[in-house]
């Protein structure tokens, strides 16, 4: 092998190890940035239960795992109570909306913050593997509550917040209802749609960065994305009811993964499919629609029993 050959080759095989290095680099700083969300980082709270009209209490709980969780109450008429889970990187008041009309038809509703959300403690977000324990600490609460229908409790979560109440109902906890507006999983093509949301790179080397990203991610936070692959363990939630709110030009995580969601859950099942709405913003395009088909579902499968 000629002298020029070997100095090609071996400068081939430098070059790619520094690529290599810098891409780990890069994709372990973009991670940190991901999983990492402390109170300083986090949306302030500029609205409570109040600017909707709505009398509340203050609450919280701790979880399993020691972390302190803040929420807010809104007793409802009827007996039947709604859990709300936001998404990332928002917090309760991000259900504001929903619990707004929610509470309107009667039922009483626990806006419940996350970890490394609002004023929780905690600074890392798992996409839903750790949040479960949270989800667990506020079904706790409620059942301790008198005015709280045990047999009649139901959730509804965004985002983040819909693929972590999905995990949480294959458990057989004893929700009664269950509805996710842009849910998804944590598969690898959502977290290249989002990876383009968020950082926008030239498409062919996204599934190199999505990969990197996965890899420190779940090293940062403690968790497996295939724990969060809701697409694999939705049907194990029958027969408890899932209605399904996805948005056509959802960009953040892609049109598809709802659809993907519904095709894999098992009866009973709805869909409701918004054409023109994006991810989480189903009442700037139709929200009457939006509004009866959570009523209607709700009101199907804790009321009339």
């Amino acid at each position: 092998m000629s002298t020029w050959l070997n100095f090609t080759l071996i400068s081939i095989v430098i070059l790619g190890l520094v690529v290599y290095f810098a891409l780990a680099l890069v994709t372990h700083s973009q991670a940190l940035d991901i999983v990492n969300h402390p109170p300083e980082e986090r949306p302030e709270i500029k609205e409570t239960p109040e600017d909707y009209g709505m009398v509340y209490e203050k609450v919280s709980v701790t979880t399993e795992d020691g972390l302190k969780l803040y929420g807010w109450y809104i007793p409802g008429e009827n007996g039947a109570t709604i859990m709300i889970e936001h998404g990332t990187p928002g917090g309760r008041q991000g259900g504001l909306y929903e619990a707004a009309f929610l509470n309107e038809g009667g039922y009483g509703v626990l806006l419940g913050s996350f970890r490394a959300h609002d004023e929780c403690e905690g600074e890392l977000i798992s996409f839903g593997y750790h949040e479960q324990k949270d989800i667990t600490a506020w079904h706790q609460y409620l059942l301790g509550r008198d005015d709280v229908d045990p047999e009649r409790i139901g959730i509804f979560g965004e985002s983040m917040g819909g693929g972590t109440c999905i995990l949480y109902a294959t458990g057989d906890p004893g929700i009664a209802a269950l509805a996710t507006g842009s849910g998804f999983a944590l598969t690898q093509e959502v977290i290249e749609k989002f990876i383009q949301f968020e950082l926008d790179p030239p498409e062919w080397i996204t599934p190199i960065l999505a990969s990197f990203i996965k890899f420190w991610a779940q090293r940062e936070a403690d968790f497996r994305t295939e724990d969060l692959d809701t697409e694999a363990v939705i049907a194990q939630i029958s027969p408890v009811p899932i209605l399904i709110i996805h948005g056509g030009e959802d960009d953040k995580i892609g049109p598809q993964s709802g659809l993907q969601l519904f095709k894999a859950a098992a009866e009973p099942k709805e869909l409701l499919w918004i054409p023109e709405a994006g991810h989480v913003n189903f009442e700037e395009f139709q929200p009457e629609e939006y509004q009866g088909a959570l009523l209607r579902f709700f009101d199907q499968y804790l009321l009339e029993q």
